[in-house]
């Protein structure tokens, strides 16, 4: 056998073991999905505190996750309907723990989260279908997103 069919038969032979090992990690991926086994994370999740509503058919969850050394504290909330046991997640998220952070049902259809620097402000999303509406309230904290009222006088 010659040098240049002694190379492809090398490429030929390390391309299917990069391939068989690919797609054994797929196969252990897929059926780790379907079986729900949950493997090991690089980030750890903490939980802070539940807020039930006022009917107890939805908990708000305030909880932080570290990534590691190189990330920063992130503050998120999710919502479990109590019934269906489904979660709902990014709503809310800070850069940081939430320290000061006020999570208030004012109904049983919407959560209102306050006291925090709009400056720590991720993210802000509504899932309509958690069915909950989330709100921003206004603070001594968050006055800078305030508009100005209008005098009436033309611009």
């Amino acid at each position: 056998m010659n040098v240049v069919a002694k190379v492809k038969k090398f490429v030929w032979d390390l391309g299917a073991l990069l391939f068989f090992i690919w797609f054994g990690f797929k196969v252990i991926g897929y059926g780790m999905d379907i079986l729900g086994v949950e493997g090991p994370s690089l980030c750890s999740y903490t939980d802070l505190a539940e807020f039930a509503s006022p009917s107890g058919e939805k908990i708000a969850k305030l909880g932080y996750s570290d990534c590691g050394a190189t990330t920063n504290w992130q503050t998120g909330v999710s919502i479990v309907d109590v019934k269906s046991g489904k979660e709902y997640n990014g709503f809310f998220g800070l850069d940081g723990k939430p320290e000061n952070l006020k999570v208030l049902w004012t109904s049983d259809m919407e959560l209102t989260f306050s006291d925090f620097p709009i400056g720590k402000l991720l993210w802000f999303s509504q899932d309509y279908m958690s069915g909950v509406k989330v709100k921003i309230e206004t603070s001594m904290v968050n006055k800078q997103i305030q508009p100005m009222p209008n005098n009436g006088s033309a611009d």
